[in-house]
């Protein structure tokens, strides 16, 4: 029973990269540089696969793949291991060992053919961990040896830390307590320089669940209790989880089964909501003990079932040969010993997998190669030092010889050209009088010819903004919908690229062909856009009025507000229609042109909210009906509310702007409603965000 608990609450800390993925300015990996086009294609996948990663989403694969391919084919090593580097780290997430396990091997080179030394070390400490949930030992000792070497050479404290600490844990695994403290203690000491709390507080576990299984309950329990403190502290439930199965498992050691019970009830919810299959494989073979124990065989039977289903599914060799050994027990309790000499057969395979003599060999020889080459870099490091101290010694020797001769040369010929130097001084003094003289002249008039400079530049400046400003916006514009273009085009090209393929499901078939057909929704729209502004402009843009239900009308727009705020990956903002007991409930106008206006100015406040809520609805104003968008998002800058219905006009019109957008979207929606013989406008908030107005006349004839 120690074993199988101390198998799970064991902390392994793995050091990940930390912040954004790192984009590299120079990229030296190819003998040509690749295309700012391409590399900006590959930066985008990657950051989509990097979200899905995240999220522990299988659409993750899809980018990655897609990275990875089209980096080799412009040879750029940089960002093929940013690319494997996020695959990676997704099938460790997700507990898929194995597949993890192939892509760090291939990053490992890549790390090496690129002579980064540090992120080498973390794959290598990652490896490590992998080999440990598989139940390869002396693979893990040989990754977490080398990312020790390496974390050493790099001088990274921190990742040291953690390669002493997963070497005590693969230690403790095999029972070699002293080795496993004597790292421990390192990395303890390292972490609280560090001031790493969370690493403290698992080194604090680790400590308590060797003397628990020492024997020495109590010792173990005030480790276990104060790093519980550390956790709830740090508000991480999945450790407290963990710590409520070391508490259990104390107390189920004691024969306490009902407090253990407790404990190992309360940690399985946790296990559950976040799916953690370690800690939910764990927390039901523990279940299934107590209840073998106190004679609820079926309940036994049920968890340990449960558990030797989590740890296949995981590749968790370790409890699933602990969930054969307490299967084997209930079987025969129940006198089913046909089953229970299965369950043992079973568990002596998987025992012997682990534990063979030929996996400990490996694991000493290994330990032993290690510090035979720190032993051998220490003495070469002695030798070194001494050498150098000779040498210096040396050095300074013949340096202090050559000092007292130098000075005795430089005190001679300064005497020497202190006389030569007093006669020239007098000259140059006499020249730099007359010099002065004829520069304050030359001042004079240059300040003179300084003044009508500035006049004249600041005349050709005025003019020079007015076109620069005028040319800055059609840049601006050309930029945009270039970008706005390429956007939906880059997603109909790839999804219908997908569509191609055989192996894919028929919902994911389903799926991107919707992304297909929302895509060619999205630029269809963009182009009608473009041709109707077009008309405003040439002034051919016709209106074509009937009769409309002003409540009906505004409640068609829900829906679609809805699916734009999914599409912007906003579901938080609250968009609510208000009702008005207007006397007036139908107008004659163009609903077509009416709902683009609306449109427009709705699709602006979802855009530029980030919570809260949006308001719409319709009010009888006298003889005009006046509709209203009220949001709470941004609001508008007072700089811009001159301008802001300008054409090509945005609030950020950098190349690397924010918010999306053509800048025609509010000139468009003025135009139109001047058309319509109305106005649009709109008003600031103090609280923040704005109030956008589009007052139409009431036509009932």
């Amino acid at each position: 029973m120690t074993s199988r608990i101390s198998a799970l609450v064991i902390f392994l800390c793995v050091m990940l990269p930390r912040g954004a993925w790192g984009i590299p300015i120079d990229d030296k990996s190819a003998d040509k540089p690749i295309l700012a086009s391409e590399k900006k294609k590959i930066e985008q996948l990657i950051k989509k696969a990097s979200y899905f990663a995240s999220i522990k989403h299988d659409s993750c694969l899809i980018y990655a793949l897609q990275a990875i391919s089209l980096a080799k084919a412009n040879n750029s090593i940089v960002h093929e291991a940013e690319a494997l580097d996020v695959l990676s780290g997704y099938y460790y997430d997700i507990e898929q060992y194995h597949e993890s396990l192939d892509y760090q091997k291939v990053l490992l080179e890549l790390y090496t053919l690129m002579g980064d030394s540090l992120k080498k070390a973390r794959v290598y400490n990652k490896t490590g961990v992998s080999y440990f949930n598989v139940g390869i030992y002396d693979e893990a000792t040989r990754s977490f040896h080398s990312a020790m070497e390496l974390a050493m050479e790099e001088d990274d404290k921190d990742l040291l830390a953690s390669c002493y600490q997963n070497i005590g844990v693969l230690y403790a695994k095999i029972n070699r307590y002293k080795e496993a403290k004597e790292y421990y203690r390192k990395a303890l000491n390292l972490y609280r320089v560090l001031k790493n709390r969370q690493d403290e507080a698992g080194i604090l576990q680790n400590m308590g669940i060797i003397l628990d299984d020492e024997n020495s309950e109590k010792e173990a329990l005030g480790y276990y209790l104060s790093a519980l403190k550390i956790y709830n502290e740090l508000k991480d439930s999945l450790s407290v989880g963990e710590m409520y199965l070391n508490l259990g498992s104390l107390y189920e050691e004691q024969r306490d089964y009902p407090r253990s019970l407790d404990y190992y009830n309360h940690a399985l919810p946790i296990f559950l909501r976040n799916d953690y299959k370690f800690g939910i494989a764990y927390a039901y073979i523990s279940l299934g003990s107590v209840y073998k124990k106190t004679g609820s065989y079926e309940k036994a039977l049920d968890y340990l079932q449960k558990s030797l289903v989590f740890s296949r599914m995981i590749s968790l060799a370790e409890n699933e040969a602990d969930c054969h050994r307490e299967l084997a027990d209930v079987y025969y309790a129940l006198n089913d010993h046909r089953s229970a000499f299965e369950e043992l057969r079973d568990y002596e395979i998987l025992r012997d997998s682990l534990y063979s003599e030929k996996v400990q060999q490996r694991i000493l020889e290994t330990e032993m190669r290690y510090k035979t080459q720190i032993k051998d870099k220490e003495i070469e490091n002695l030798r070194i030092e001494r050498q150098k101290a000779v040498k210096d010694m040396i050095r300074r020797t013949i340096g202090l010889a050559a000092i007292v001769s130098l000075t005795l040369i430089v005190i001679v010929i300064t005497i020497y050209y202190s006389r030569i130097l007093k006669r020239a001084n007098d000259r140059l003094t006499g020249e730099v009088e007359e010099r002065s003289r004829a520069e304050k002249e030359l001042i004079s008039i240059k300040e003179s010819l300084e003044e009508r400079v500035i006049l004249r530049t600041q005349e050709m400046e005025k003019a020079l903004i007015k076109a620069e400003e005028s040319d800055r916006l059609k840049t601006a514009f050309i930029a945009n919908m270039s970008h706005e273009i390429r956007t939906p085009l880059n997603a109909i090209t790839g999804f219908s690229g997908l569509l191609l393929r055989e192996d894919i499901s028929r919902e994911k078939r389903k799926e991107y062909n919707d992304q297909v057909i929302k895509n060619n929704k999205i630029l269809v729209n963009m182009i009608e856009d473009l041709i109707d502004t077009s008309r405003i402009e040439s002034g051919s843009l016709q209106l074509h009025p009937s009769r409309i239900h002003v409540g009906h009308f505004l409640s068609q727009l829900y829906e679609p507000i809805i699916e734009n705020m999914a599409r912007k990956n906003k579901p938080f903002i609250e968009i609510i229609q208000d009702k008005h007991d207007n006397k007036t409930e139908t107008i004659i106008t163009d609903p077509v042109r009416l709902q683009q206006v609306l449109w427009h100015v709705l699709d602006n406040a979802v855009k530029f909210t980030r919570s809260g809520s949006i308001h719409f609805g319709a009010r009888e104003n006298h003889q005009h009906m006046e509709f209203y968008v009220d949001d709470t998002g941004i609001g508008i800058p007072e700089e811009y509310k001159d301008v802001v219905f300008e054409k090509f006009r945005q609030l950020d019109e950098s190349a690397k702007r924010k918010y999306g957008g053509t800048g025609l979207g509010l000139y468009y929606a003025r135009r139109i409603a001047e058309i319509m013989g109305g106005k649009l406008w709109f008003e600031g908030k103090k609280e923040g965000g704005c109030i956008f107005y589009l007052s139409i006349p009431i036509s009932k004839a």
